[in-house]
């Protein structure tokens, strides 16, 4: 049952993590890209970016140690053929390398987006002072990149679990090759 549960957080935090993304990919990064005034777009920016911010690196937190966890008690299983070419799960241990490596790429896009570009825009706009205007729409336009870049990282990650998860039913006789 425990099982169960892990999964289904590990999931609902995918899910924050990925709505995150495209709110802000939506709703919060097109208006502010309307917005002429430099000091009005930039509060708009920091009242939304207030709550992102959190909410995708904990939501992210989320699916990380769930994921981590559940890999933990899956590779104790198989030992030492878990990635051996002889294993019974070398594929899945292939999927699960790639997976890891874009994972790895994903936690450095999304922290740059939260940790790096969004953290300074709220700290710029609680401290009371501006941003260089100059400087803000290249800002914004560089959020949008990589913030499509990490909804992208994240579809390929769900794209590698499922069939990863496909592999394993084949392994265990409850799927079909």
């Amino acid at each position: 049952m425990s099982d169960f549960i892990l999964l289904w957080v590990h999931v609902l935090g995918l899910a924050v993590f990925f709505g995150s993304g495209v709110t802000l990919l939506v709703m919060l990064l097109p208006p502010a890209a309307q917005i002429d005034d430099p000091a009005e777009k930039q509060t708009f920016l920091a009242k939304g970016l207030k709550y992102y911010n959190p909410l995708s690196i904990g939501s992210l937190g989320v699916v990380l140690m769930t994921g981590a966890w559940n890999l933990t008690s899956f590779k104790a299983k198989p030992g030492l053929s878990f990635f051996t070419p002889e294993g019974y799960l070398s594929d899945f241990g292939s999927l699960l390398s790639l997976k890891l490596l874009i994972v790895f790429f994903l936690i450095n896009v999304s922290a740059a987006v939260s940790l790096g570009m969004g953290h300074r825009i709220v700290r710029t706009e609680v401290r009371g002072e501006a941003f260089p205007s100059d400087k803000l729409p290249g800002l914004v336009k560089r959020m949008q990149i990589f913030t499509i870049l990490a909804l992208a990282l994240t579809a390929w990650i769900v794209w590698i679990s499922l069939d990863m998860t496909r592999i394993g039913l084949v392994v265990s006789g409850m799927g079909s090759s």
